[in-house]
């Protein structure tokens, strides 16, 4: 299996609403048990040990809306396939605090996701959405995105990457409709 968390490179970026897939990706790597680390030309990755199992942790190096690239480049690298493969992003759609967990579907507008299937030519994979959405969005959706948590937001956060690394583990640990059943709320 192949995680991949979608994010935009950079220090620019680092705290953004857009971020939260790379977020979630560093939170899992830190409860596991590192294997390998490969640093490539379009992504990081780390093989981990968790719920005893081996992983693939990959976060792209290329920004947002050609994350496509760094999926399929390291799908090929390791030989994995788009069934094994788990998308963590975030989701405009989705109340901050909540993360939904959906296979098969469309790309809802996400930029990163639209990249990943028209790279893939596929959508079959699993997408973990993780929600961004405030109480209100006075900006632009695109400025929106890109802006930082407000600090009351941060420990809503603290909470939704935990709950994330739950769901993987959940998902390795049973499957994936049992994790589904326990987490889409």
């Amino acid at each position: 299996m192949i995680f991949v968390g979608l994010g935009n490179p950079g220090e620019k970026y680092s705290e953004t609403r857009h971020n939260i897939g790379f977020k979630v990706v560093e939170k899992l790597i830190e409860s596991s048990k590192i294997v390998d680390i490969f640093k490539k030309k379009f992504f990081y990755a780390w093989k981990v040990e968790i719920e005893n199992k081996e992983i693939i942790i990959v976060k792209p190096k290329t920004y947002m809306n050609e994350s496509g690239k760094a999926v399929k480049v390291a799908l090929d690298f390791f030989n994995e396939k788009i069934e094994d493969l788990f998308l963590i992003h975030d989701e405009l759609d989705i109340e901050i605090g909540k993360i939904k967990i959906i296979k098969d579907k469309g790309p809802g507008g996400h930029k990163g996701v639209i990249s990943v299937i028209e790279n893939l030519k596929n959508k079959d994979f699993v997408r973990i959405r993780i929600g961004i959405r405030g109480e209100k969005i006075e900006l632009s959706y695109i400025d929106y995105v890109l802006s930082p948590f407000l600090p009351e937001e941060k420990e809503i956060i603290e909470k939704v990457k935990e709950k994330t690394v739950n769901a993987i583990k959940e998902i390795l640990r049973s499957n994936l409709e049992k994790a589904m059943s326990l987490y889409n709320n």
